[in-house]
Order: structure tokens, then sequence, then C-alpha cells
């Protein structure tokens, strides 16, 4: 029994990868028809820009995952996931679409586990999703701000929405991806420098401003959807 239940383990991985790399390239298709379109001068902040020695901490809500993985650039960055096995499958699918991914948690292990986050991360940048692993949905957790603190890099909050989507209901938050032939828009905002050795009344502070800052990106990408007036935006195919 015990080697015929390792057996079927394998097998089960095998084919979780074998589905993770066909939606990967179902995803891929499909932005391959969609237009992305960055506001103002977002596309100067990107992971995959020229930042120079600069690194960030980018900030994304764990339903707007897709945009950022999928906006054909190779990526400079790393996702940060958590170390539980139902991470597994995020893991194999951000492998697929080429993105790297540590395992870890901005609130377990304290300084130490800061320190080998960081490590690990050398040279690239961090994108979180604060509202993750389990919710609440779009509701920011402290430990992007307590990473931002310890490791000297600025959170950078985003939003993204599409013309038109498809969204996937998940036990605590959704998951969307824009439907072929729309308009993917992404607004990155300005870095929010975080002090060192914040005490905890200001760790929640700073944790309440990234909140802010998140929120008011989502009114305002979610504006040029309802074709109200906004600020100049840049296309991709133009920026490239």
């Amino acid at each position: 029994m015990p080697r015929g239940s390792n057996r079927l383990k394998i097998q089960s991985r095998a084919l979780l990868s074998a589905l993770n790399s066909c939606v990967v390239i179902l995803i891929r298709l499909i932005f391959k028809t969609t237009r992305l379109e960055y506001v103002g001068d977002s596309i100067k902040r990107c992971p995959f820009a020229d930042t120079g020695t600069d690194r960030f901490l980018y900030s994304v809500w764990h339903d707007s995952v897709i945009p950022p993985l999928f906006c054909g650039r190779e990526h400079n960055g790393v996702a940060l996931i958590s170390q539980h096995r139902d991470a597994d499958t995020i893991e194999a699918m951000l492998k697929a679409a080429g993105m790297g991914a540590i395992r870890g948690s901005t609130s377990r292990g304290g300084a130490s586990a800061i320190k080998k986050l960081i490590k690990l991360a050398e040279g690239k940048h961090v994108v979180i999703t604060p509202d993750g692993p389990r919710g609440p949905h779009h509701k920011m957790k402290s430990g992007i701000v307590f990473l931002a603190s310890h490791s000297g890099r600025p959170v950078i909050p985003t939003a993204y929405t599409a013309t038109s989507f498809w969204k996937f209901q998940g036990s605590w938050t959704s998951i969307w991806i824009p439907k072929p032939f729309s308009k993917v828009y992404y607004l990155v905002g300005e870095p929010i420098k975080v002090p060192e050795n914040l005490s905890r009344k200001e760790l929640n502070d700073y944790t309440e401003l990234v909140q802010e800052r998140m929120e008011e990106l989502e009114r305002e990408v979610h504006q040029l959807v309802s074709k109200k007036p906004v600020e100049e935006i840049v296309s991709f195919k133009k920026a490239a």
C-alpha cells in the first residue's frame, strides 16, 4: 500500500505539472490578443523596467496576479509564496510562466527569516500578495511592511483591470483572467519608503498607508473601464 500511495502521489504531481503548463499556455495565447496599457509613467516602475540598483517590494492583490505575471516581458522578480502545501500549485504555475518563487513568510521566523528571504531574492524584485494566503479579500496584512522595514526596500502598490474578463471564485477570493481582445490596464504607484525599527503602532500605521494607496489605485484604474477622465495612458507597444 505505501508503495502504491507514493506512486499515485508522483503521478498526481506529474499530472498537476502538465495541467499547469496547459493553463499557462492558454493564458499566454489570450494575452497575445490583448492590448496592454500602462497609465502615466507606470511602465518606468514595473519589475522589468531599468531601476538601476534599486529593488522593490511589489504589492499585488491576490485576485490580480495574472496581469503582472503575463505582461509579455522577462521578469526581474520573484514571488513570495506560502510554505503551505496549498502553494505547490502556485509555485508550479509560476515556474511554468517563467517566474521564480521563494517559499517563506513575512510573519514567521523573525529577523533571521527576513534576512534569508532577502538573500534569496538578491538582485531581484519581490512580488507579494499582501491579502494572502487565506484572506480576507483585499485586506492588507503587515508582513510586506515588516519586510520593507527590515530590508530597506520600498513598497510599490499596484492595481490592474481589463475591459472584460472572466472571474473564478475561490474559497475567500477570486482570480480574474482577461478575455481575448480586451484591454488590460496596469497602474503602478509611487514607492513607499518604510523606516527601520518600527514600533507596533508605526507598523500598523504604514500598513494602513499601503492599504489606502492600494485602494486609491484600484479606484483610479477602474475609472478607466467606466470611461471617466483619467491621466494619460501609455500603450505597451508604444512604450516598448
